[in-house]
């Protein structure tokens, strides 16, 4: 069995939230994994940026989401660290790892929403996201 140690960023501007869609066609969260000598912060910073091209800063920590996946015939034990980010600047663009990436309101994001994990971190940060 393999383990991934992954970070990543729910990132808001104004009322809108980014997302990217994965190489899958699933819309979620950027994300990617810690790299060596790198804290969860710095991964989910840099990962949000490489994948869209949006430069955020954390406000708060969200948690984190595990889930097992196969991969070439493994099965990995993947554990994703989440954070609350606000938007400093950038327009969002898709980097060779995503399709998509792009700003979506709130109620459109709980729509395309479709991972379980995902689902409950997005409550979690529309929950302490009172300033909104």
């Amino acid at each position: 069995m393999i383990e991934e140690v992954s970070a990543g960023g729910v990132l808001f501007k104004d009322r809108e939230v980014l997302l990217i869609k994965n190489p899958s066609g699933i819309w979620t969260f950027p994300k990617g994994l810690i790299e060596r000598g790198e804290i969860p912060e710095e991964t989910a910073t840099r990962e949000v940026f490489e994948e869209t091209g949006i430069k955020g800063r954390i406000i708060a920590p969200l948690g984190e989401i595990r889930y097992w996946y196969m991969r070439e015939g493994q099965k990995v034990r993947k554990r994703v660290i989440f954070f609350l980010m606000e938007y400093l600047e950038g327009e969002p663009k898709a980097s060779w790892e995503v399709q998509e990436a792009s700003f979506f309101p709130i109620q459109e994001v709980k729509r395309l929403l479709k991972y379980k994990g995902d689902k409950e971190i997005f409550e979690k940060s529309l929950n302490i996201t009172q300033y909104l």
